[in-house]
């Protein structure tokens, strides 16, 4: 066989342009991976990343070698035709892989969550450990792992506990009727007031809001920055106990007073 005719000079300047333009394009892509790499770098894991880069790449890789093909001539209808009832097939059997591709890559854009967060999924509590292309890995609070298709995630009702910079505390507490609250009140106050992860904005509250059975229900609340609002809720709850009690200020247990008429007919 005669390859002379395939080794022309305007053939070989044509393939070294498309060799060239092919290398060009390469280097480009990778820039262009890296800069992604760089703008996702907090939003999703390295796994993902590793896995988001290599699409790109092949990607190209092969609709730059099929485009080649036909610029030679080459007849890919076949291939194409095979590859189209290929693709139905595929379609059909994994229409629920796709949608949770498609919800991870608006996870990703969007950013409802990050990792680390911690996060209320549907009745599903922990921080994020991980947003892959089909599903949202959470850690709950307890240590488990936990698995979740995005197409879930994505239509789930999502509570961020960390997303805003502050969250607030609610207690509730009774105190005496023959205590003074006025005197509870300025107590409460000044120690919130003293507190280095109590914010002043809002204006942390403290005033009566039931009258019980027997005692006051005293209403506090404030806030607290998100990243220290789970020990200052843990810790500061038996700091109001301690020092109310130190100003003689009893938090009352459940009283019912018993009357007895007629105590003769008992006996």
């Amino acid at each position: 066989m005669n390859f002379s005719k395939f080794f022309t000079p305007d053939k070989i300047i044509e393939v070294s342009t498309l060799v060239i333009i092919f290398v060009l394009s390469l280097i480009v892509i990778n820039i262009l991976v890296k800069k992604i790499r760089y703008i996702l770098r907090d939003k999703v894991s390295y796994q993902t990343l590793s896995i988001l880069n290599k699409f790109i790449v092949w990607g190209f890789i092969i609709a730059y070698v099929v485009g080649v093909l036909i610029y030679f001539g080459v007849k890919i209808t076949g291939l194409l035709a095979v590859g189209g009832f290929l693709s139905i097939i595929i379609g059909l059997a994994t229409q629920k892989v796709v949608g949770n591709v498609i919800a991870g890559l608006f996870l990703i854009i969007e950013r409802p969550i990050k990792l680390g967060q911690s996060v209320r999924i549907d009745n599903i509590s922990g921080f994020v450990e991980e947003i892959r292309f089909l599903s949202t890995i959470i850690r709950s609070f307890e240590g488990e792992f936990i698995r979740i298709p995005n197409e879930q995630v994505y239509t789930s009702v999502i509570i961020n506990l960390m997303e805003n910079v502050a969250r607030r505390i609610d207690y509730l507490i009774d105190i005496k009727y023959s205590d003074n609250f006025d005197k509870a009140q300025e107590i409460i106050s000044n120690l919130l007031d003293s507190e280095p992860f109590v914010l002043a904005v809002p204006q942390p509250e403290v005033f009566a809001e039931e009258f019980a059975s027997s005692s006051v229900r005293v209403r506090i609340r404030f806030w607290s920055p998100t990243e220290k609002w789970y020990s200052t809720k843990n810790t500061l709850l038996q700091q109001i106990r301690n020092e109310l009690e130190r100003n003689g200020i009893q938090i009352p247990f459940p009283q019912m007073e018993v009357k007895i008429h007629n105590l003769k007919e008992l006996h």
